[in-house]
Parts: C-alpha cells; sequence; structure tokens
C-alpha cells in the first residue's frame, strides 16, 4: 500500500471519534444565494449544529469547483487547481457535503458531480460560496444536534481540516458518530476498526475525503497521486469484512478520468483526511 510522507509531525491519534445525537434530515435550499448560505440558513431554521446532507438532481445557474492537483512547493503533499467554471446553468448529478463551522460560522467541505448544460460530467470539490440553485432544491441526509465537524490546523499535513467537536454521547447509546482518518491508513480497514471501536456491530458510513490514487476490486487502478472521493455506498462491521470495499465515486489530477466502483481492501491508504458520519445499523 502506497504512503506519502507530511510535511509536520505525526500525530499519535489516527482516529479522532465522536459519538453524536442526530436524526434524520430533509432540508429545502433556497435558490438565488451562495449555496453555502442556502444551506446555513436551512440548517439554523431546524436548530441543527452540523450535518450530512447529499443533493440529487438540483439545477444550477452558477457552479464552480476545484479538482486535486500536485503541490507547487512543499509546504503540502497536494493541492488544488484552478478554479473550474460551468460559466451558465447545469445540473448537480450528485453532491455530498459534510456541514460544520470556521471561526464561529457555517462551512460546507463538498464532494460530488455534476455537469454544465448540454456538457460533459465532471466531479471535484464544490465551492459552495460561488455556486448557486437555479431553483430550490431539497438536501437529505442527518443533522446532528451538539455535535459537529470544525475546521483547525492539523500539524501533520499543513492544512485546515475538520475536525470532530462539541458533546459526546455514550457510544452504546449513541447512533451516530462523527469520525475523521488521519493520512497513511487503509480506509476500508479503518471503517472496520472504527465501528469496532465505538463497540457496535455495524454502521452505514457516509462521507468523503482523499486517497492516494486508488485500486478497485476488479482491477482498475486511479493513478494519480492526489485523488477525492465521494462514498456511494459503505458499511463498516466491527468483526471486519471479506470481499468489495466501499463504493466511492473519485477524480484525481486528470479531471476527465472520473472512477467508480468498489475499493480493493488493503490497497488504498488515506492521503490528507477522511471525513465520515458512521450511522449505527
Amino acid at each position: 500500500m502506497r504512503a506519502v510522507t507530511h510535511p509536520g509531525p505525526v500525530a499519535a491519534e489516527r482516529q479522532e471519534i465522536l459519538p453524536a445525537e442526530g436524526r434524520p434530515v430533509a432540508l429545502t435550499l433556497g435558490a438565488g444565494l451562495p449555496l453555502e448560505d442556502a444551506v446555513a440558513e436551512a440548517m439554523a431554521a431546524e436548530g441543527l449544529d452540523g450535518a450530512w446532507l447529499e443533493i440529487e438532481e438540483a439545477i444550477v445557474s452558477t457552479l464552480d469547483y476545484v479538482i486535486p492537483a500536485l503541490s507547487p512547493d512543499e509546504d503540502h503533499v497536494a493541492w488544488y487547481s484552478d478554479i473550474r467554471s460551468f460559466g451558465g446553468p447545469g445540473r448537480i448529478e450528485k453532491l455530498g457535503m459534510m456541514v460544520g463551522r470556521e471561526g464561529g460560522a457555517s462551512f460546507l467541505h463538498g464532494h460530488g458531480l455534476w455537469a454544465p448544460a448540454g456538457g460533459e460530467i465532471a466531479m471535484g470539490h464544490i465551492l459552495a460560496p460561488r455556486t448557486m440553485l437555479a431553483a430550490p432544491a431539497v438536501a437529505r441526509g442527518t443533522g446532528l444536534a451538539g455535535a459537529r465537524f470544525e475546521r483547525r490546523p492539523d500539524e501533520e499535513t499543513n492544512f485546515t481540516l475538520f475536525r470532530p467537536s462539541g458533546k459526546e454521547r455514550e457510544a452504546e447509546t449513541a447512533d451516530y458518530a462523527l469520525v475523521r482518518l488521519a493520512p497513511n491508513q487503509d480506509f476500508s480497514d479503518a471503517l472496520d476498526t472504527a465501528c469496532a471501536r465505538l463497540g457496535w456491530e455495524s454502521a452505514r458510513v457516509h462521507g468523503l475525503g482523499s486517497l492516494i490514487g486508488a485500486a478497485f476490486e476488479d482491477g482498475g487502478t486511479l493513478d494519480s497521486l492526489p485523488t477525492e472521493f465521494l462514498i456511494l455506498d459503505a458499511e463498516a462491521r466491527a468483526e471486519g469484512r471479506t470481499g468489495p470495499g466501499p463504493e466511492i465515486a473519485i477524480v484525481g489530477v486528470e479531471g476527465g478520468d472520473i472512477r467508480s466502483g468498489a475499493l480493493k481492501r488493503g490497497g488504498n491508504a488515506v492521503l490528507i483526511t477522511a471525513e465520515l458520519l458512521l450511522e449505527r445499523c
């Protein structure tokens, strides 16, 4: 399994886990204002502190995004491309959003798939303050009370990253948990380990992050050091699993090369971070 050396000291804790209180939500997002603001307003109306939300089949009047890129210096192992823009209307096919806070304000981290009107599907990291819905859309997922991801500096990677924050529930009575995975651990195995640490038999896994390339169960590969992925379907089991790993969509430095499928277990290391919501089942 590939690994990278980050610029800072390796953190002792490789899995940050926060059992949390949550509930299913369906939020109507307003059109004509930045997506980040639309999400923040809808969450405030429901009294939510954090959330994992998904949008499918939404129309946008404008959408800006970036894809992974090689780092221009030694301060980081990877970076972001120049901003890419539709320059007009288009659609979101699927967007996953981890919503938390930074400096007291709402902050949204989203990966997804989209296309300009009449154009081809693209994937990347959405720039929510620069994206607007053309019509109201419904975001479905899990809303959290008393817990959230919060952006804080991370010495190991030299990035500002989402980290679990807030009131911790007893894992044995909680139905949800926020989990942040640090670099250089196999993604599939780490999910099972987190589930075991919570004392849960199994959990559905929602979220996004970055891998060091990608190796799929069917033998396919994505040969790109930096990537960004969105979980499409994943389950963790405390006793571990055999067979295919989580199903993801993923993009690398060649933005047109979008892959999807089940990951090969034991062969896919986290690059910078994975931000996850585990739902007990």
